[in-house]
């Protein structure tokens, strides 16, 4: 009788662990990311001349729905670029990640609370700021509990 309970407890707790677990949803309807183009490449870890792509470019038309990779809370918007304000992002906590995605509008506000999968905003027209040799993306940078990078591919 206590092995078969044992077995009990163990296989509800295994079932628990699984429904329980970090979820994680593509960026992208397409979750496809950026090949290279004369501007660079979009995978992560790509050469930027003297440094590293920090994160994976998402290829996406502009106006095309952003969605959120986890659940969190939109912690602040944020800009890519110091000098030009009109392009914006986002960038979502939860006690494990910190997400940011840049060149899209969000529609989440700061401080509300978002579920992997949730639309939180629409891309941007990044060619507008390169010139039409610029494929069309969004950036997604994602840093684990350390500050670690982390590539976002490997979670979705």
């Amino acid at each position: 009788m206590k092995k078969k309970a044992i077995i009990i407890g163990v296989s509800a707790l295994l079932i628990y662990l699984l429904m329980s677990s970090k979820s994680f949803s593509a960026p992208t309807k397409s979750n496809k990311i950026r090949q290279c183009d004369p501007f660079g490449c979009g995978a992560f870890g790509a050469s930027r001349g003297v440094r590293k792509h920090e994160g994976e470019d998402y290829a996406i038309d502009p106006g095309e729905k952003v969605l959120s990779p986890i659940s969190g809370t939109v912690t602040r918007i944020a800009y890519p670029y110091a000098s030009d304000l009109s392009y914006k992002g986002v960038e979502i906590k939860n006690a494990d990640y910190t997400v940011k995605i840049f060149y899209m509008l969000a529609t989440a506000k700061i401080g509300s609370t978002v579920k992997a999968g949730d639309v939180i905003g629409t891309a941007q027209d990044i060619a507008k700021k390169y010139g039409p040799a610029m494929v069309n993306h969004i950036h997604v940078e994602i840093r684990n509990k350390a500050g670690k990078l982390i590539q976002p591919s490997t979670l979705f």
